[in-house]
């Protein structure tokens, strides 16, 4: 292992390496695996009530004699450069040290901007591998008029308790806490000036990033930021403005305040699921409201469980992949359930991880060499995943264990979109 600094500062080369003995208590575990009786509900509702025996039973199959975690650390590994260091935090309970997971690769470009990426809940650093060569050495694309794309310096760090970052321990440590965590590593990675990238709990952080360090965080970018509208008691000027472009459709300019179409329908269509009491799995409640209310209210009830069975948490993420079929998008272009038969789905990964890279979508967008886009990607379509990015994304959550690591942080009116 390398280092750049010296003392509490240094910053070291890291890898991923499981031990071994931690892997084999996760194979006993998913051995000694004892699954519920369901009821017998009909395909198209066979999620009614959660996760689906049907639909786990196959990945554990899969988990246990088919997957292999060793060529997935090897993968990312060869993929991410990672790099660890120790921050040092104070609040009104006090001091501690975390030692902070993050990737990052500078990009070899005159004019490169810093960039943070922020991953979300459930999620981690891993998202970024098919991104992260587009975004440090863009491909040149005729179709945008001879431009050269932006390149960037990408950080992308874990989540304190997620991943291979330290989780706090400290009450209240949450947003403000890891947006502080986050300045202070791209301080110490010599970007005084940055711009941040995040969705869900990600954009959340890169919001507080940007209010309490503007001079630092110069602009946050997102999609589909999760907003409720403003109201009369936080703020009566912007609560007017969004009633008039409400009442307009966002539909004249002059009276739409910044406000698009999009937003106007999302917000309607939510006002009338919540006074029919309809579909209340919102773009905030992941796995429900019952389920979502234990998490937020009494997470370390639910940590017991998660934290003991693999098998459980993976039956908790599948329900989140289905419900908000969250990235990363698997190979498959057939408009199906979000989950197909392990052997169908890695044939399919198989044969197209060795398709060579087209061109890119409408000419827009740089592409990394190890992204293929798929054709069910351009029609809104939903996608699937492979057994194997399942069980990807599950070990990053079940390597650290769950735990009551980060408060969940409700979604306020902003005062307005710009805010």
């Amino acid at each position: 292992m390398g280092s750049v600094a010296h003392g509490d500062e240094a910053i070291t080369t890291y890898s991923m390496h499981v031990s071994s003995k931690y892997l084999e208590l996760t194979r006993k575990k998913l051995e000694l695996t004892r699954l519920p009786r369901e009821l017998e509900l009909p395909e198209e509702r066979m999620w009614e009530h959660g996760t689906p025996k049907r639909v786990l039973e196959p990945l554990l199959d899969f988990w246990l004699e088919t997957y292999d975690w060793r060529a997935a650390e090897s993968r990312f590994n060869s993929l991410l450069p990672q790099f660890r260091t120790t921050i040092r935090t104070t609040s009104p309970t006090g001091t501690q040290s975390l030692r902070v997971h993050f990737v990052h690769k500078r990009s070899t470009r005159p004019g490169a901007i810093p960039l943070l990426l922020a991953h979300t809940w459930p999620s981690s650093f891993i998202e970024v591998q098919r991104i992260i060569n587009a975004l440090t050495e863009p491909q040149y694309v005729p179709d945008m008029g001879g431009a050269v794309p932006q390149a960037f310096h990408v950080v992308a760090p874990s989540i304190p308790g997620f991943g291979f970052s330290d989780a706090s321990m400290q009450e209240g440590f949450g947003l403000e806490g890891t947006a502080e965590v986050f300045w202070e590593l791209m301080g110490r990675l010599g970007y005084s000036e940055f711009v941040a990238h995040g969705t869900g709990w990600g954009f959340s952080i890169c919001r507080v990033l940007a209010i309490r360090y503007p001079k630092a965080c110069l602009a946050v970018h997102t999609v589909n930021p999760a907003f409720k509208a403003p109201t009369y008691r936080q703020s009566p000027l912007q609560y007017v403005k969004w009633r008039i472009a409400e009442l307009t459709q966002a539909k004249v300019p002059l009276l739409s305040f910044g406000y698009v179409g999009s937003d106007v329908e999302l917000r309607s269509g939510q006002r009338r699921e919540d006074l029919g009491m309809q579909n209340e799995i919102g773009n905030s409640q992941p796995l429900g409201p019952a389920l979502h209310r234990l998490c937020s209210l009494r997470p370390q009830t639910l940590a017991f469980s998660l934290c003991d069975s693999p098998v459980g948490l993976l039956a908790a993420l599948l329900d989140v992949i289905h419900t908000r079929d969250v990235a990363p998008r698997p190979f498959s272009g057939r408009p199906r359930s979000p989950f197909l038969s392990p052997v169908e789905l890695e044939m399919q990964q198989s044969d197209e991880e060795q398709v060579e890279v087209g061109q890119v979508p409408s000419g827009l967008m740089p592409q990394s060499p190890e992204y293929t886009t798929r054709e069910d990607e351009s029609d809104g379509k939903r996608c699937t995943w492979s057994p194997t990015e399942v069980l990807n994304f599950t070990m990053l959550q079940w390597l650290p264990g769950p735990e009551a690591v980060s408060e969940h942080h409700p979604i306020r009116p902003p005062i307005s979109y710009d805010s």
